[in-house]
């Protein structure tokens, strides 16, 4: 319905106007139609809306920009951040050296993909491990420290010189050793230890496969100063007992039937028929001059024929 005009007339009561029915009438349908057609609310509704955002008065960015706000009302476009894609996240990870199983740890520098030392994930490597316990002083704040440390010979065990102070135990020996100054320092047993007098001991070589009339060189682990009771071969023999090596190589060319000479470093020396047992009366003082406990002889086979001729000395300790 077109607006209802209502005429008022030239001039008060003049009588060109609208009765005052008809004027009232008008206005009842001006008044109708506003109602009837009122604003729903729904942004369809509306008429005159902005079809795109030039119509707020924005001006339009180019393509892939964002629209942002400085807080105060004021709108513009602008460039997006750059994203991390999964290619990104790949390569900052190294996943292209990562084998199955291996877990991803921190070196300090980078990520780095390790074996898996726990079986479950999330456990530290042994080159870890190593590492937190050489890198310092171990303090186990008086809690017990388990471990064997065993070697089968003392030929086994490592560098002394590398492990200053360790302790190790030989266990074809019995014994247990220390290391000092570069070298392996034996330990006592209980049994070596005399709370009195020294016993008697017996202490065997053997030159082995030795042929008649031949001389072979042997050790026997003995002491370091000592009392002679008795030589014991196993068959007829010339036995020699020196107090160093190099007396025994500067007197490897004397013969049977010559007396060494009076500093020529020989302790004693025997020569027997057969399985016997030749005893000194007093005993004989003797010493070795070598580092250790190792002895000195020289043996030579009597007997007519290929043996072996075991050498047994029956000694008493006079030195630690």
């Amino acid at each position: 319905m077109a607006k209802q005009l209502i005429n008022y007339g030239t001039e008060a009561n003049d009588g060109t106007g609208d009765a005052l029915r008809n004027a009232m009438i008008k206005i009842v349908s001006n008044f109708d139609e506003l109602y009837d057609g009122q604003f729903s609310g729904a942004y369809a509704d509306l008429t005159g809306k902005p079809a795109t955002i030039l119509s707020f008065g924005i001006t339009d960015g180019n393509a892939g920009q964002v629209l942002t706000t400085d807080g105060d009302g004021n709108f513009t476009f602008a460039n997006t951040a750059a994203g991390i894609d999964t290619a990104d996240i790949d390569a900052h990870l190294n996943t292209g050296s990562a084998s199955s199983n291996e877990i991803l740890s921190w070196d300090g520098t980078d990520y780095v993909w390790v074996a898996d030392q726990s079986g479950g994930g999330g456990g530290i490597s042994n080159t870890e491990i190593i590492n937190l316990v050489t890198g310092s002083d171990l303090d186990m704040g008086g809690n017990k420290v388990l471990f064997g440390n065993v070697y089968n010979a003392n030929t086994d065990l490592p560098s002394a010189s590398n492990y200053h102070g360790m302790f190790a135990h030989v266990h074809t020996e019995g014994t247990a050793y220390f290391a000092h100054s570069g070298a392996w320092v034996r330990l006592a047993n209980a049994s070596e230890l005399t709370t009195g007098l020294p016993t008697r001991a017996q202490k065997t070589g053997t030159a082995s496969s030795l042929a008649n009339n031949a001389t072979a060189d042997i050790s026997i682990d003995g002491y370091r100063g000592y009392g002679l009771y008795s030589i014991q071969t196993s068959h007829a023999a010339w036995v020699r007992l020196y107090i160093n090596t190099a007396s025994r190589s500067a007197d490897a060319s004397r013969v049977q039937t010559s007396d060494p000479g009076v500093d020529a470093g020989v302790v004693a020396e025997v020569i027997t028929a057969g399985a016997e047992t030749v005893k000194f009366g007093p005993a004989v003082t003797g010493y070795n001059d070598d580092a250790g406990t190792n002895l000195s002889l020289a043996v030579t086979n009597l007997s007519g024929s290929t043996n072996n001729i075991s050498v047994t000395l029956t000694l008493i300790q006079l030195e630690a």
